[in-house]
């Protein structure tokens, strides 16, 4: 009798086992779902690989007069980034998420296999992260900051600014964060390009539509010339207008070197595919912008072919 019972307490734990082991996992998984400190703050020490050359005067100046002094408000949360937005809307703060990076804290006991299941990386993930993730915003910042509207990255903790900015999340808490003790970009805020394509056709500004579409064209013709591919080239969600009609990349965490792209068959190739991605949108949605798109994507190409 007494190990009948021992049994049936035996089982029942067994039974109970993974109820307890999902409940876990939710409870980590979703405690405090949105953005906080913590989420952003690394253990990350100090690498010679992530420095850049020092600021210029007027880069400096710019900064901390007037990018750093504004509000942030919460914008979105993407696969990599949390994104701010400046009270003015001229410029956004990109702060990595760092959270997913390590285990929290009791998981640190669990076999691997069942805390990558929970969906936590080890310490190992981390260095394949910011080797991966920092690499594609450094080059950026380093080859292609009029493309991408990066004014500044800060990938290694210093004392740069010896300033806090104030951060504004979803719910409307506030955060006085210090900024030199946490890695993050300032980039110029843009908006989404078919938002602002469609928004020209609506007005019939067909001049500034066309220049629009040339903007971006040259854009991926530049990138090409410099060596860069997207790996995951996303019209919609990765590129977007500054100042009106200057394109650029703002989501460039999937931005690697490729020399192949400067071949002329290659950078035909992707100027080809990018315009009618384009177009099929045109198609679609404004049928009037796609004889431009085609226009301009012809001129591109034919200007490569010049020696």
């Amino acid at each position: 009798m007494q190990k009948k019972k021992t049994n049936l307490i035996f089982l029942l734990i067994l039974s109970l086992f993974p109820l307890l082991l999902m409940g876990g996992g939710l409870f980590f998984c979703c405690k405090n779902p949105g953005f906080s400190i913590d989420k952003i703050t690394s253990r990350l020490s100090y690498n010679p690989t992530w420095e850049i050359e020092p600021l210029s005067e007027n880069q400096r100046e710019l900064i901390i007069q007037k990018v750093l002094p504004q509000k942030y408000y919460y914008l979105w949360s993407g696969k990599q980034c949390y994104t701010f937005i400046s009270e003015d809307r001229e410029y956004i703060l990109k702060f990595f998420k760092m959270q997913n990076l390590f285990p929290k804290g009791g998981l640190s006991g669990f076999p691997l296999s069942l805390v990558q299941h929970m969906g936590f990386k080890l310490e190992k993930s981390n260095q394949l992260f910011s080797e991966r993730i920092f690499a594609s915003y450094k080059d950026a910042y380093e080859n292609l900051a009029e493309e991408t509207g990066i004014l500044y990255i800060h990938l290694n903790k210093n004392n740069e600014f010896k300033s806090k900015v104030t951060l504004i999340d979803a719910l409307g808490k506030k955060y006085h964060l210090n900024i030199d003790s946490v890695e993050f970009v300032i980039q110029r805020n843009a908006r989404k390009i078919y938002d602002h394509l469609g928004s020209l056709v609506q007005q019939e500004k067909y001049e500034d539509l066309r220049s629009c579409i040339r903007s971006f064209l040259k854009l991926i013709a530049s990138r090409c010339e410099k060596g860069f591919v997207d790996e995951n080239l996303s019209i919609r969600n990765n590129f977007g207008f500054v100042r009106g009609s200057q394109a650029i990349q703002f989501d460039c965490a999937t931005l690697t070197r490729d020399s192949s792209m400067k071949y002329p068959l290659n950078f035909r190739k992707e100027i080809l595919q990018v315009a009618e991605r384009l177009d099929d949108w045109a198609r679609e949605n404004y049928p009037d912008a796609s004889l431009l798109i085609q226009e301009e994507a012809e001129k591109i190409i034919l200007q490569s072919a010049l020696p």
